[in-house]
């Protein structure tokens, strides 16, 4: 499964939410055992709550067989990925679920009560009476020899001129579930993000890895047959970059993929809201040097 189509996938249901349409027009999921590997398997379970007020769909793949320390692992980051709250405020408490139905049952319950509230209050002073919705899918998209890559993403719609969306991808080693990647933060020191837990990088300020970064976001941009031939004209459709030549690493962490390593950023983080978020594919070959022996030594 290619990154570039699940973004798609989004952008069109970004689209829908912009005329006040529902995110998601996906019906209820079952239960059903989907297996990937024999070591690893995971159950997708999902669940869809809807009235006038609000629409919310849930839906995870949870993992069912595998060593302890990687379905520990994942089933822990899939607890954080639904702990996670709409208006992305503060620091969410991360409740640990034994039982997937459980998980997302108590998740879609408590987005529409979100929802519902703000649909209300908007109501109560007079705006319009379009209902609201959450979508979130955390999805396994890679399940490979020595590591498991999963990718959440979630869209919706609260009002205003357009919907929203966001996708954040994190890979786990096999052998003991450990994530491969970092965390970012926001330094109120320094006023700057910082990474935290870094575990895939040798030195994240290398000119040389930010010349690969620099090229690959060019890359993006070609596709759309934007003018980026030279760095003044590429400098002229990113926002937040002061330095062409030192272009942050995305606050999700780059993902393990069969294309390479995949870079993936947010709506507006480096760019304005009508170029989506961009990302682009690292060949191994290119990005092998600059990562950590337990980050390369995933690599095939």
């Amino acid at each position: 499964m290619e990154l570039k189509n699940i973004f798609v996938t989004i952008a069109m249901a970004a689209a829908l939410c912009a005329c006040g349409h529902r995110a998601s027009q996906q019906h209820a999921e079952q239960t059903d055992s989907v297996s990937v590997a024999p070591e690893f398997q995971v159950d997708s379970t999902g669940v869809e709550r809807e009235d006038s007020m609000a629409s919310v769909t849930i839906s995870i793949d949870w993992p069912t067989s595998g060593s302890d320390s990687l379905m520990q692992s994942v089933r822990q980051y899939l607890c954080e990925e639904l702990a996670s709250s709409i208006t992305q405020e503060g620091e969410p408490t991360v409740k640990y679920y034994d039982n997937p139905q459980e998980a997302v049952k108590a998740t879609a319950d408590s987005r529409y009560e979100e929802l519902a509230a703000s649909w209300k209050e908007m109501r109560s002073d007079g705006y319009f009476d379009m209902s609201f919705s959450f979508f979130l899918r955390s999805m396994l998209l890679e399940n490979a020899e020595r590591y498991v890559t999963y990718l959440t993403k979630s869209e919706g719609f609260q009002g205003g001129a357009h919907g929203f969306a966001t996708a954040a991808g994190q890979t786990f080693r096999k052998s003991d579930g450990k994530r491969i990647g970092y965390k970012t933060v926001y330094n109120n020191k320094t006023e700057t993000f910082e990474q935290q837990d870094q575990t895939l990088f040798k030195d994240t300020k290398s000119p040389q890895l930010y010349a690969l970064i620099k090229e690959g976001v060019r890359s993006y941009f070609k596709e759309f047959d934007e003018p980026v031939a030279s760095d003044e004209q590429l400098k002229d459709i990113l926002i937040s970059v002061d330095d062409i030549n030192r272009i942050p690493l995305p606050s999700a962490p780059p993902t393990f993929t069969k294309e390479g390593l995949a870079f993936l950023y947010q709506q507006y983080e480096i760019a304005p809201y009508a170029a989506g978020m961009v990302n682009f594919d690292i060949p191994y070959d290119k990005i092998r040097p600059f990562l950590t022996p337990e980050a390369a030594d995933l690599i095939p």
